[in-house]
């Protein structure tokens, strides 16, 4: 199950980023987000590397993991960004990328977002016509140009979880294509003051294997793009966002990213040479790919309980509140004990957290070795949306995380105390 980017130790301890994770928990402490640089860079060459015979841009979607350590690493790589809010928005600044390689996504963005997208020439993909309205009012209001991208929703439906399939007609993003609506949205762009129409933008979900649901959304876009330049309307780029996933599960396999691309760009050129239009630029969104098996979550066993003609339970100090995913999707990530990588996992087990939640487990009836009080598990893939979706459920501090390099770590998230829990909390007048 291994990874690359992994390897075990004659101690039979767990390495990442040259790093053992033995080593990791008693500096650091558990439980423990662990974050490898090298693997960041590694996966964006490679999915660049896919589309080079292309001009293309890789916004990486914020969302996935707006740590300022991994933001800034992949703004190195000369990586963009896709943004969903304000915040996000300031820490791919303060990483160092620029607002014109910034595209912000979304269904709601508050005016303050939208003035602050306006100041720094982010393309802002308008998600409906209220808001069309107040970005155009807002930027002759400011006296500045918006530059506008449009996402439409192609009604497509992908293999993915309900909960992250976004291209369905009955999804709340976007404007319909069928029914004219897209065209009508950019219509009355075109006739904006203070509005430019830069692009399309369009994402039909999230841990996509299969290649094909990619190229048929290129081709409705595609066909969109066709109707716009009939109307004279022609754009800078096409967006058409995230949603490659990656192999959680053993007998998964990656998505080919050559073939993706092949069949991509040949989507997008049969359209453009059809119809004698220039080249795109071509915007893609990744965020899980880039980050997703980057990142491991350690904890430690605090006990073990025996139920007879059951699995065995093992209680960690991580649970829902660290890495939500099981409990809110079901999701798989594989399970192994980090200082006991070279025993044999043949000890059923559940894997369960530490908070007063029947639906608080990490994983159900997986293959362990027989784990002991003190020991380590490894959770891996959780780079992407394991801490950005973190909790402080029953008052558990959100974990710490650290960057791995080449045999060095580094700490990038402090662990929150009880004054960060109660920080923000205040006492009316009559209780004081």
């Amino acid at each position: 199950m291994l990874k690359p980017h992994f390897r075990v130790n004659p101690a039979g301890h767990l390495v990442c980023g040259g790093v053992d994770a033995v080593e990791l928990c008693e500096e650091f402490g558990t439980p423990l987000y662990v974050m490898d640089e090298e693997r960041i860079r590694d996966n964006y060459r490679r999915f660049l590397k896919a589309f080079s015979r292309r001009r293309v841009r890789l916004c990486y979607a914020l969302k996935a993991n707006s740590n300022s350590a991994v933001v800034k690493v992949l703004a190195e790589e000369g990586a963009g960004a896709d943004v969903s809010s304000e915040n996000e928005l300031r820490i791919a600044l303060r990483a160092g990328i620029e607002g014109e390689k910034m595209v912000f996504n979304g269904n709601l963005k508050t005016e303050a977002e939208l003035k602050l997208a306006l100041r720094h020439g982010v393309a802002i993909n308008i998600d409906n016509f209220q808001e069309l309205e107040v970005v155009g009012r807002l930027a002759e209001r400011m006296r500045t140009e918006a530059r506008v991208s449009f996402r439409i929703n192609p009604d497509l439906r992908a293999p993915t979880h309900p909960y992250i399939a976004t291209g369905l007609r009955e999804s709340k993003f976007g404007f319909e294509v069928g029914s004219g609506e897209a065209l009508e949205a950019y219509r009355r762009a075109r006739g904006m003051k203070n509005v430019k129409i830069v692009g399309i933008h369009a994402h039909i979900g999230s841990q996509i294997l299969d290649p094909s649901p990619f190229v048929e959304e290129a081709e409705k876009v595609m066909g969109v793009v066709a109707e716009l330049h009939e109307m004279g309307i022609e754009l800078e780029f096409v967006d058409l966002g995230g949603g490659v996933g990656i192999p959680y599960r053993p007998e998964e396999r990656e998505v080919r990213l050559e073939e993706l691309a092949e069949r991509v760009i040949s989507a997008v050129e049969e359209v453009e040479e059809e119809k004698g239009m220039g080249k795109h630029l071509l915007v893609f969104e990744p965020g899980r790919y880039l980050v997703g098996d980057a990142g491991i979550l350690l904890a430690r066993v605090e006990y073990t309980k025996e139920r007879r003609g059951l699995p065995r339970w093992i209680s960690l100090d991580a649970g829902m509140n660290a890495l939500i995913r099981p409990a809110l999707y079901g999701a798989y990530h594989h399970i192994e004990l980090a200082n006991k990588m070279n025993l044999k996992n043949d000890t059923l087990t559940n894997v369960a957290g530490p908070l007063c939640e029947s639906g608080d487990f990490l994983g159900k009836e997986r293959l362990l070795p027989k784990a002991e009080r003190g020991d380590l598990a490894v959770i891996f893939d959780v780079g992407a949306y394991g801490l950005a979706m973190s909790s402080q459920h029953t008052a558990k501090p959100r974990p710490a995380m650290v960057m791995v390099r080449r045999g060095r770590a580094a700490l990038i998230r402090k662990r929150e105390t009880f004054r960060d829990l109660v920080r923000l909390d205040l006492l009316p007048p009559w209780l004081r």
